[in-house]
């Protein structure tokens, strides 16, 4: 175990300790975020890392999230390859929620705490660039084994692109764009909302959310619906999918009618090659 990781380790602990209270109260909510607080502490130290992943996994389990367990069992793997040559994004939470590659602002009390552990010296330019070339093809391998394991949709899979929210209360659809852009282009799509007769929708407001369930990853960009247009057809803006594959993208909708929900399918391929 390296010094950072002996100096560190206590205040991982400390918040595993508070994720596991929290959790026995029932404060799900506040017990992952403990667990997330944990995992900043410990991305720099492989074995500390590693064990706050397995963490995650085991509470993801517990309380039956499906998405998030596997976006864990991903998490821990990579956790043991990269953590060593410091390839991991500072301040990442380590949910599923948020992109494995994803930098996010570090709370400054865990920062401090960090920086009076951090008091190894910077790797060896030779040491990092061995390290960069090992980790590269680490990554090779595992979007291999990713591509091939879980890229498959399931065959029963709804990719309908128009249904009722989850209540019931409105008529919702999604329209992509006439010719879908290429993998890792921004693009926009349209929502469309109706009552369940058919009458369109004014002034409500989204919240957009989604991923991918078989790799347990959110969104890459953080689409949000802009305006509207007309006849309740709202333009929602930001959309990027990063990889083929099976994605969802979750509605979350409040309008005149009240508050209700709806998630699609849809699969992204790989472009047709012209004959």
């Amino acid at each position: 175990m390296t010094p950072f990781a002996l100096r560190i380790k206590p205040s991982v602990q400390a918040e595993l300790d508070a994720a596991a209270s929290t959790e026995s109260l029932g404060h799900f909510h506040t017990a992952f975020q403990h667990l997330e607080r944990a995992h900043v502490l410990a991305q720099p130290a492989t074995g500390e890392h590693v064990r706050v992943h397995w963490r995650m996994f085991r509470f993801a389990v517990r309380n039956r999230m499906t998405g998030e367990a596997l976006g864990q069992a991903w998490r821990i793997v990579t956790a043991a390859i990269f953590t060593a040559f410091g390839l991991v994004p500072e301040g990442n939470t380590g949910g599923a929620n948020a992109s494995g590659f994803r930098r996010m602002p570090v709370p400054q009390d865990l920062r401090t705490i960090i920086e009076t552990a951090r008091l190894q010296p910077e790797q060896p330019a030779a040491r990092r660039k061995l390290s960069v070339a090992v980790a590269c093809a680490a990554v090779a391998a595992l979007t291999a084994l990713g591509l091939t394991g879980c890229m498959t949709a399931p065959k029963d899979l709804d990719v309908s692109l128009e249904k009722q929210s989850a209540a019931g209360v409105y008529q919702v659809a999604l329209v992509p764009p006439a010719q879908m852009p290429a993998v890792n282009q921004m693009h926009s799509w349209k929502v469309k909302l109706a009552t369940p007769d058919g009458v369109p929708v004014h002034g409500a407001s989204f919240t957009v959310d989604g991923g991918m369930p078989q790799h347990g990853h959110g969104l890459p960009t953080q689409p949000r619906v802009t305006r509207e247009l007309a006849d309740g057809t709202y333009q929602l803006d930001g959309m990027k999918f990063s990889m083929t594959g099976w994605w969802e993208v979750k509605l979350a909708i409040d309008g005149p009618q009240g508050a209700d929900k709806v998630t699609f399918n849809t699969v992204i391929e790989s472009p047709k090659v012209r004959q």
